[in-house]
């Protein structure tokens, strides 16, 4: 039989809301960074940026169904979140992967960027080795990006990533214990007849 408190950081019901919060909030942030800034990680790539984004805000809507769901003790929701989230945690696993691995081939185009005053990569531009970047006007890469140096960048980006997959691999473990909770209170509440319970 399964130990109801096995695995528990914080309350059950509370510790989880809290981290679907916390997973919500970073991840519709990181949502909108991306679609802000995600052309200058990933350059040249017109459908990468909207779909890392997209997925993004996908994570956090799901949180907030989570959040929406434990706060009214739903069943159904409930259920429905522990079919949806394994779903949603091998995307994220997938995505991580990919956003890595395309961060790593953009090095060169983001350490061009950061070397011409962070204007967007182009490759006509970077094909001519007398281009200088004093007349460049337009938006620029935030200079947190190219100040920090782009092992740090790629690292601190890797890190981010494997976070948060392991956050979500651990909410969805929760939401599998609520639900088990559910199931078992209801079976409980089911049991009682006149105040008493029959087996």
């Amino acid at each position: 039989m399964w130990c109801d408190n096995c695995l528990l950081i914080f309350p059950l019901r509370a510790g989880t809301m809290a981290l679907a919060t916390e997973i919500a909030a970073y991840s519709i942030a990181g949502g909108i960074v991306l679609f802000l800034y995600g052309q200058y990680l990933y350059p040249s790539a017109d459908l990468e940026v909207p779909v890392y984004g997209g997925v993004s805000m996908g994570i956090g809507a799901c949180s907030v169904l989570l959040l929406l769901a434990f706060a009214n003790r739903s069943r159904l929701w409930t259920s429905a979140l522990c079919f949806i989230l394994p779903f949603v945690l091998v995307l994220s696993i997938v995505r991580a992967g990919i956003m890595t691995f395309r961060l790593d081939y953009y090095q060169e185009r983001i350490i061009w960027s950061c070397n011409h005053g962070g204007q967007l990569y182009n490759a006509t531009l970077a094909a001519d080795s007398t281009y200088s970047a004093g007349n460049s006007s337009g938006d620029t890469i935030p200079t947190g990006f190219c100040s920090a140096g782009f092992h740090s960048l790629y690292l601190a980006f890797a890190f981010a990533l494997a976070l948060d997959c392991v956050l979500q691999a651990y909410q969805l473990f929760l939401v599998w214990r609520f639900r088990a909770f559910l199931r078992n209170y209801s079976s409980l509440k089911d049991s009682r007849v006149n105040g008493y319970y029959y087996s």
